[in-house]
């Protein structure tokens, strides 16, 4: 199944954002740099992470999700799929 959502520009961009601030604590660490500075950054990239995990969420509930109950097709399942997802995420 693909992406529900149409603005893939839009997660690309949010995934480049991440990327660098993953490649930003590399640089961090490999610079000694203060513990909690470090831990803020991991921080900012967890919450970006979550950010980007909820958007994509968001656009599978309003699309995929929608489209199975009210086309009666497998909509047992896709909920059951969602609150699967939705566990992980609220770990």
């Amino acid at each position: 199944m693909a992406l529900c959502g149409d603005d893939h520009a839009k997660l690309i961009a949010r995934i480049n954002r991440i990327e660098g601030q993953v490649r930003g604590l590399r640089k961090m660490v490999e610079e000694d740099r203060d513990c909690l500075q470090v831990l803020k950054q991991v921080a900012a990239a967890g919450g970006a992470l979550r950010s980007l995990g909820a958007l994509i969420l968001e656009d599978h509930l309003r699309g995929c999700v929608a489209t199975a109950i009210k086309t009666r097709d497998h909509e047992n399942e896709a909920i059951g799929q969602v609150v699967d997802i939705f566990n992980k995420f609220s770990k």
